[in-house]
């Protein structure tokens, strides 16, 4: 008796056996199936192609040197190029490819306006990275003159007639202007000033007015004055009544006798 259920049990558990091995053997197996597929994972994501410097936007001066920077982690097979505004750029003497970074020699604020693009390119397998866009806040100031907005010309000026000056000076951001009569400082106080438009208004203009008028401005892009001045001189007109009394006006450039 003893010794048949013995024989049972080993017959049970070699009956039991496979089964058991097959259930431990299964999990091994799909442990083996994701490691497989977590290597393949990481060897794809090893070769596609990953910035680790993009080009910013950034300010820059009119002028002025500055750099758009690019950079992949692994520089293997990678050819770098740049576009501009979506077309491909080619290099001059003022902008060129320098390695995987964009130089400028003099920043132009009409050349350089728009989005700068890096791309990478792997040559032995084709895949290619745009990089984000990048533009400059070019900061830029141009020397004018002193011009006369009202009345059109010299010729229009009337007695006690409304006089504007205006300074052609411009810039970004707006400079702030500067007005200076035989040298001397204008201030608001004593005079009709407007920043905004840069101009400088004689509300009824008299020979005490006369003079050489010229302004300076600036910003963050420096400091200038205007190139070309502008002087008023307007003529104060005697009339004579009576052959005895005299009045005078303030007329430019006539002269009447009654």
């Amino acid at each position: 008796m003893d010794q048949r259920g013995g024989s049972e049990t080993r017959r049970g558990e070699g009956w039991r056996t496979p089964a058991a091995t097959t259930r431990r053997r299964m999990p091994v197996d799909m442990m083996y199936a994701v490691g497989f597929i977590c290597l393949q994972v990481l060897s794809i994501q090893a070769a596609a192609i990953q910035f680790t410097k993009e080009p910013k936007s950034q300010d820059a001066l009119h002028g002025r040197s500055a750099m758009l920077r690019c950079e992949v982690s692994d520089p293997t097979d990678i050819r770098y190029s740049w576009l501009h505004n979506g077309q491909p750029l080619e290099n001059s003497e003022r902008r060129f490819q320098e390695g995987s970074n964009l130089k400028f020699s003099a920043v132009d604020r009409r050349l350089d306006a728009g989005n700068f693009e890096c791309v990478a390119e792997n040559t032995a397998t084709g895949e290619a990275l745009h990089s984000n866009n990048a533009s400059f806040n070019i900061k830029w100031l141009e020397s004018g003159g002193v011009i006369l907005k009202e009345p059109v010309s010299d010729r229009e000026m009337e007695n006690s007639s409304l006089v504007t000056l205006r300074c052609d000076i411009d810039g970004h951001p707006r400079p702030t202007c500067q007005w200076f009569k035989d040298g001397v400082k204008l201030t608001e106080k004593t005079h009709q000033i407007n920043n905004k438009e840069r101009t400088l208004t004689f509300k009824n203009a008299s020979p005490d007015d006369n003079g050489l008028y010229y302004c300076c401005a600036k910003n963050a892009a420096g400091h200038v004055c205007s190139n070309t001045n502008y002087t008023l001189n307007i003529i104060g007109v005697c009339v004579t009544l009576c052959n005895k009394y005299q009045i005078c006006k303030n007329i430019k450039l006539t002269y009447d006798i009654l």
